[in-house]
Order: structure tokens, then sequence, then C-alpha cells
């Protein structure tokens, strides 16, 4: 390692914080490492492995470690499902949904409220997908959403208790666009007994 990465090491009457700050950057260090492409023997990330070890006997030494040369340059690419999370959040947020993302509708006895999706135990009777939105409105009682994946919505609802109750899909479209899929999220989103 040069010189130039390198601070000396701090006082032994460190904060608290300092230390802290040294064991956040050995983390990052450990995870920019991808130890399945180490067990195949992929030589740039071999070399990488090879630049975090010295890294972190640095850091071992007490010192502070600013940059390591093909660690920190490296920008992680998103997998291509993650990456269309990203741009469907972002998409549902320009549009002024971002309250509604990772919601369901919760009607009982004429009250609504929206809660976090998390809140259902369950995906039992839900196809893969990539998030979740709550629509405006719904008839019925129970938890109501809207999913959406690769080149489908789907509306769903589950009954209370949910954890007697599977999800039911109501409703399905495909999409091949975003304009067609913010049609259909309105469309889907005003959920009565005439869009079943």
């Amino acid at each position: 390692m040069s010189e130039d990465q390198t601070n000396p090491a701090p006082e032994d009457n460190d904060s608290l914080q300092a230390w802290m700050d040294r064991a956040k950057r050995a983390h990052e260090l450990v995870e920019a490492v991808d130890l399945d492409k180490v067990v195949k023997h992929d030589t740039e990330e071999v070399d990488k492995l090879n630049s975090v070890t010295g890294a972190l006997a640095d850091l071992s030494d007490g010192k502070e470690i600013t940059h390591v040369e093909g660690v920190d340059e490296v920008v992680e690419s998103l997998d291509p499902a993650a990456e269309r999370k990203v741009q469907l959040l972002s998409q549902m947020a320009a549009v002024g949904w971002s309250d509604r993302l990772g919601r369901v509708l919760f009607i009982e006895g004429g009250n609504t409220s929206l809660k976090p999706v998390e809140l259902i135990p369950h995906r039992k009777g839900l196809p893969e997908y990539d998030i979740c939105i709550a629509p405006e409105q719904a008839v019925g009682n129970g938890n109501f959403a809207l999913f959406i994946s690769a080149n489908g919505v789907f509306s769903a609802s589950v009954s209370e208790p949910t954890s007697k109750h599977h999800w039911r899909i109501s409703r399905s479209q495909p999409y091949e666009s975003v304009q067609q899929l913010l049609k259909t999220i309105i469309q889907f989103g005003q959920v009565g007994e005439d869009n079943r």
C-alpha cells in the first residue's frame, strides 16, 4: 500500500467514534469483495481481495485508510431486477404516489387507512412482483393493494385475519410502456364493484 493511501495511527486516547469509524471502514472494504467470484478464481476479484487484505492489516495497525486502489473506484451496478425496482419507485414518486408505495389500503367498517405491506404476514397467492402500491379506494373490508412486476400490474386483496386467508387477485393487466403502466395503476387504483 502506498504511503499516500494511509494516515498515521490515531493516538491511544482515541474517541469511541474514531474506533467506530475504523470498524465501519473495515466493513465497507469487506463488503466490496464478491467472495463467490474469489472462489471461482476471478482474477479481478482476487486482486481486489489482496488489496482489501492489505488495507485491513493497516486498519488493524491503527492506520486510517482513505483510499484502496481497485476497490474504492468500483461502482457497483445493480442487477436487472433491482434496477427495474429503482426505476419503478422513481416513476411512482415522480407522479406523486410516494406516500402509497409499499403500503396497502386497509378498510374495516367503513374506516380506511394505509399500512405497510410488511404487516401482512405472508405473500401466499401473489405472483412475483417488484413493488406494491396502495389503491386510492376499494369496496369491502380487508387489505387492498396493487402489485407491479416487470411487465404487469395486478390488484389483489386479503381478508382479515390475514393469517387465515391468502391473497386473492381480482384483476391483472400487462403493460409495455410507462404511460400504459400509469394508466393501468390509475384505473386499478379506483377499485370498485365495476372494476373487479
